[in-house]
């Protein structure tokens, strides 16, 4: 299992947040830890104290009201649905109506909590569909109108050809239905685009299947719909989209960063496969879910490696690029102080490095673009940004450039040194000193700029070069390990 707990702060317009500006999720590579708990605990207090909200039920609980939530939760659908619908049938056919309901409740509600579990098999819509029948006519045999009419608007939205007889369903259920129809196509219809950054991608609109690669629906009645893809085997998470009467509702579905996304009730964030992936696509992916739900910061708490050994590692990210600005981390083994970790959690929020944290990155803070106002990085268009932390690319070519010109100087400072001044020689050349001063900062340049082609390669960083940024009294002192 690897062994370092990460903290990635997407960044904040001031070193202090206001409280509810920024959110923390977990990221991991592979499963989570079992003592993450108590080793974050200290931490997130810390950044809690300034402004830095966590947990499921705050954090998960915004996301997928806001963005999306999983396709299929943990349960899934009962193991006996279809028997169980007919139970339910059976009983509204014989006047059960309230034990009509208690049955037929759960198994919609479980349905649409796990719209996944149609994809591949179309057929069971068609069980849903009677028991949405089924408990509609209940409600409305009860006396329960509301429930009723809103039951019949998802058929409607669900399964817009649906008749129900009079001669089967008797007047009073064809003519409620007739009603809910009439009044649902009063206002008018809408229109629904959905984009997916896959063109394999299929889409699915209320379970059923529409198109691959993208579908537009003009056609619609106002109301909620739920919309995923599915990229091969792999379904995305599920968007819930609200569509108005003579308007048009838009949503692009990233499946690769849906994919990436967790949300269950004990804990949110990124779970990633491999390492190289995480370290691709973590800050930027960490921003684009920050500005998702107008945050304006985020914290990502997770498990990596440092150097061959465990620690706790925070880093800030900006909001409009994705990319580091801040980093620092705490070895794990010895177990650190509950002092120390407070002290990584007020050092990610912008405040001094306390003794005993390891900086590798220390931005300002301030000079950070503030978040939640519906710019930067997007999950629509993650495809276009970069991919981690990181210097322009044109960096390795000047520094480059101007190392090499700072070596042919100095060796031609160096070439003339002693040569005459003179046609009389009565002074000579005295150019050793710059000419290898010369030499020495071309020789500086020239690795930096071989260091710049390398963190340009794609390889992991961790695992490539570590770079120290330690703020002084007059400036800062700069260290930099490279492995070849």
């Amino acid at each position: 299992m690897r062994s370092l707990i990460a903290i990635m702060v997407v960044g904040l317009s001031t070193a202090h947040a206001a409280p509810g500006d920024g959110i923390v999720i977990e990221s991991y590579t592979g499963a989570r830890p079992e003592d993450a708990n108590r080793l974050l605990s200290p931490v997130l207090d810390e950044l809690a104290n300034r402004g830095y909200v966590a947990g499921p039920e705050v954090v998960g609980r915004r996301f997928e009201q806001r963005v999306s939530r999983p396709s299929t939760v943990q349960n899934g659908l009962p193991e006996q649905f279809s028997e169980q619908v007919e139970k339910g049938h059976k009983a509204w056919i014989a006047g059960r109506f309230d034990e009509a309901e208690k049955l037929l409740t759960p198994l919609v509600d479980a349905a649409h909590a796990n719209p996944g579990a149609f994809a591949q098999n179309q057929p069971l819509r068609e069980k849903l569909l009677k028991a949405l029948v089924a408990l509609a006519l209940s409600y409305q045999r009860s006396g329960e109108q509301d429930a009723a009419r809103a039951t019949f608007g998802e058929i409607l939205r669900s399964f817009p050809d649906t008749q129900l007889s009079r001669a089967s369903y008797g007047p009073d259920a064809f003519n409620a239905f007739e009603e809910a129809k009439k009044q649902a196509n009063t206002a008018g219809k809408g229109k629904l685009v959905v984009k997916a950054t896959n063109e394999a991608a299929v889409v699915f609109i209320n379970e059923r299947f529409q198109n691959a690669g993208g579908v537009a629906r003009a056609d619609l009645l106002p109301g909620e719909y739920r919309v995923f893809v599915q990229v091969g085997k792999q379904l995305s998470r599920v968007h819930r989209v609200s569509v108005a009467a003579n308007d048009e509702a838009t949503i692009t579905i990233d499946a690769d960063f849906d994919a990436l996304v967790h949300s269950s009730p004990k804990w949110t964030g990124f779970q990633f496969s491999d390492a190289a992936s995480r370290e691709k696509l973590e800050s930027v992916y960490a921003a684009a879910f920050a500005n998702a739900i107008t945050a304006r910061g985020i914290v990502v708490v997770g498990i990596d490696t440092v150097r061959g050994k465990p620690a706790i590692v925070g880093s800030l990210v900006s909001l409009m690029n994705g990319r580091e600005v801040r980093r620092g981390s705490i070895n794990l083994d010895p177990d650190p102080s509950v002092d120390k970790l407070r002290a990584l959690g007020r050092f990610i929020a912008g405040d001094n490095a306390a003794p005993g944290i390891d900086i590798q990155l220390a931005g300002d803070v301030n000079s950070v673009p503030k978040g939640g106002e519906g710019g930067g990085v997007q999950i629509g268009d993650l495809d276009n940004k970069p991919a981690s932390s990181g210097p322009w690319g044109g960096w390795k070519w000047v520094t480059g450039g101007a190392g090499l010109a700072a070596l042919g100087v100095g060796a031609y400072l160096l070439s003339v040194d002693g040569d005459c001044d003179d046609a009389a020689c009565t002074y000579q050349r005295e150019t050793s000193v710059p000419g290898w001063a010369t030499i020495g900062g071309g020789a500086a340049l020239a690795g930096i700029s071989v260091y710049l082609f390398i963190r340009g390669s794609g390889e992991s960083s961790s695992q490539r070069s570590t770079t120290f940024v330690v703020p002084a009294h007059n400036g800062a002192y700069v260290s930099y390990a490279l492995v070849f």
